[in-house]
């Protein structure tokens, strides 16, 4: 399965009326990963920023000190969407309808670019092109500020029975649900094609799945999977990601950026897979 930018990014189009119900940490921003990026980016006391993506929880951030704030995505239904989730509105906030690899934005202008999960949402092989180009955007020495969203390098199951036996304890909910398809996204990744996707998610559950339900003792986890097969398998099959290894994308920073701090947040369980970054451009 070969990733493209229609998988990679167009599909989050969907997510916007879905953000507030179906999207829990990690993949979205957790309470204490916002305030994060809100003590960094006020340290900074940047007077123009950026925005990769429409996150709500960054334009927050940034519209409540007052800077010139760009937001920049492929989708303008993303953005348009994503507005009504946003509590700060800046009607000077500037929104743009383009590629992140591809953008007419002044080179040297921003003091701070922020993102979350960025690189997930990049084909591999336009990794050192966007980091390329969120350099040149920034002013000389100013901060690039992502959340990663990393491949474990030792999958936390050998056995598909081990994770569903794991989430069998576990109360149905959409975040249970929600952490049990990046799981098995975990479990079928290949370094060699670097993708994680609900496609496989699904491909692995359907060998479980007899007519249209899960035949499981457990009904906390026939719940829970019913929850992943009507959300995730169904509704975002094509939606592909591009992970990387810990050290994989550290390196691809360092080419570009000093990485001036990290940041692991206790209220995310999955942390150590989704650090924050403070890059400094060399």
């Amino acid at each position: 399965m070969a990733e493209r930018i229609e998988d990679t990014s167009i599909a989050w189009k969907q997510i916007a009326g879905m953000w507030s119900t179906y999207f829990t940490p990690p993949s979205r921003i957790s309470p204490e990963e916002a305030e994060r990026y809100r003590v960094w980016i006020t340290q900074l006391k940047p007077k123009t920023a950026l925005v990769l993506g429409a996150t709500p929880e960054l334009r927050d951030i940034l519209n409540g000190i007052g800077c010139e704030t760009t937001v920049i995505d492929i989708n303008l239904e993303m953005i348009v969407a994503m507005n009504s989730l946003v509590a700060i509105n800046n009607p000077e906030e500037i929104l743009v309808r383009a590629n992140w690899l591809s953008n007419p934005l002044r080179s040297g202008y921003f003091d701070v670019v922020v993102g979350d999960a960025v690189l997930p949402n990049i084909p591999w092989k336009d990794r050192s092109l966007l980091l390329s180009e969120i350099k040149r955007c920034l002013r000389p020495t100013a901060v690039f500020i992502p959340r990663a969203f990393y491949a474990p390098r030792k999958k936390p199951f050998t056995e598909i029975s081990q994770l569903f036996e794991h989430f069998s304890q576990k109360e149905p909910s959409y975040r249970s649900a929600l952490e049990l398809v990046l799981e098995l996204q975990f479990f079928a990744y290949d370094q060699n094609d670097h993708i994680g996707s609900f496609a496989k998610a699904k491909d692995l559950l359907l060998r479980f799945r007899v007519g249209n339900k899960f035949n499981f003792r457990s009904e906390s986890l026939r719940q829970i999977l019913d929850m992943v097969w009507d959300v995730w398998c169904t509704r975002f099959a094509n939606k592909v990601f591009v992970y990387a290894y810990k050290d994989e994308e550290e390196a691809d920073y360092n080419r570009y950026f000093e990485i001036a701090g990290t940041f692991e947040s206790k209220d995310n369980p999955y942390s150590k897979l989704t650090p924050m970054y403070l890059l400094r451009s060399r």
